[in-house]
């Protein structure tokens, strides 16, 4: 059951740049004609609709607080949307150099007893 594989010369394939930009969209005009139905709403802006109002917003953050003080991850989720993700630091491990010599050391010596498996 082999599929046959047709070529195409460079930059001749329909899905390629150049074929999209030859037979493209022409300016102003949409991908997607049609659009999004009249009506239609995403959750977040459904959300955000419901946040403006104070006393949602107050009884969202105080459930959020209670379940925050039971739930360590409840916690971490809470501050993550409220003060942003903690960036990781970058360090270097101080025996990371020791490791790394032992390594090479190994393999040196594996090389010396002709053991070329390098392990």
């Amino acid at each position: 059951m082999s599929e046959e594989v047709t070529k195409y010369p460079r930059g001749h394939h329909p899905n390629s740049l150049n074929a999209i930009k030859r037979n493209g969209f022409k300016p102003g005009q949409s991908g997607n004609p049609r659009g999004r139905p009249k009506g239609i709403r995403y959750v977040s802006e459904a959300l955000r609709e419901l946040l403006k109002d104070p006393e949602v917003a107050k009884n969202l953050a105080q459930e959020l607080m209670n379940r925050a003080k039971k739930s360590d991850s409840a916690l971490d989720i809470l501050l993550d949307r409220t003060e942003g993700k903690v960036t990781q630091p970058i360090g270097i491990d101080p025996t990371m150099p020791v490791v790394i010599d032992r390594i090479v050391a190994h393999i040196a010596e594996d090389k010396q007893n002709g053991n070329s498996s390098g392990t």
